[in-house]
């Protein structure tokens, strides 16, 4: 028997060929993949597609060569251009088919059992022509019969307004950096999204998902000339709280800040101070 919490984790969610049980879905109790907060103000972004003509980008080898945690952000803000690319590239919707239940979607990063367990808030501290606050990432839209569409997607809902600076940075264990990015990714399991399908081995999936999607991040930002840092250091009440999830039904896993880099990409303080001293 394991004698440490992590080790018996992995035993207890591992696949085994001679004990596999038989586990019949029961599709009429799936549980939805879209989550909406009905009294909140929607804030739709720009179309996150570049205009080839003024915004060539980087190539992907360009973009993953220079990828790096960055914890220095500057003071100029992010733009909402920009955040909406952020967005799409981690979470956005790529493409949709037709459903006998309505429309539904391909996302920018892969998930285990096409699920999708994963939500997307963002604490907004330094984003042109955005309000300070908490925000949740609206993927897709509803008809009158409360099936997902395309329209009405790819927007925010404003949950909380006001700096969140210094909140951010506390529940992300004192990490002045989080107070200091243009913007902070939280991502949040809806654990039943997953559990209803995979039982225990879901989650390990929620892990994955949300990293698959923080790097996806990574890459955009670094293609737009920014800068990010994934953040798995975090006090778990305090994230759950600021959120105002329950952390049992849904609760925190990653975090992600992302700024203007304060150095040129590159450059670290260090090689600031080497150069900076006199020669002898």
């Amino acid at each position: 028997m394991p004698d440490h919490p992590g080790q018996e984790f992995q035993d207890e969610t591992s696949y085994r060929r001679d004990a596999m049980e038989k586990h019949e879905l029961d599709w009429r109790s799936k549980p939805p993949i879209y989550k909406f907060y009905a009294y909140a103000p929607v804030v739709g972004l720009p179309d996150p597609a570049p205009a080839l003509d003024d915004y060539p980008g980087p190539d992907i080898y360009t973009c993953v060569s220079k990828r790096r945690s960055i914890r220095s952000f500057g003071i100029t803000p992010l733009s909402l251009l920009e955040l909406s690319r952020l967005l799409w590239a981690s979470a956005g919707i790529t493409n949709s088919y037709v459903t006998p239940h309505g429309q539904d979607f391909y996302r920018a990063s892969p998930t285990a059992g096409a699920l999708y367990p994963i939500e997307t808030y963002v604490v907004v501290n330094n984003v042109e022509e955005l309000e300070q606050g908490l925000y949740h990432y609206r993927i897709a839209g509803l008809d009158i019969l409360e099936r997902p569409i395309a329209e009405g997607s790819h927007s925010l809902e404003q949950l909380k307004s006001g700096d969140l600076r210094g909140d951010i940075s506390a529940a992300a264990l004192d990490q002045l950096m989080c107070a200091k990015a243009g913007a902070v990714f939280l991502w949040t399991a809806v654990f039943i999204r997953s559990v209803w399908k995979y039982r225990e081995r879901a989650y390990r999936y929620f892990y994955l998902d949300a990293g698959h999607m923080a790097a996806q991040l990574s890459l955009a930002a670094v293609a737009q000339g920014l800068g990010s840092c994934p953040v798995a250091a975090f006090y778990d009440d305090e994230c759950n709280a600021l959120l105002g999830v329950d952390g049992e039904s849904e609760g925190i896993v990653y975090m992600t800040a992302v700024g203007r880099p304060s150095l040129p990409f590159g450059v670290r303080r260090a090689d600031l101070r080497h150069t900076s001293r006199p020669k002898e």
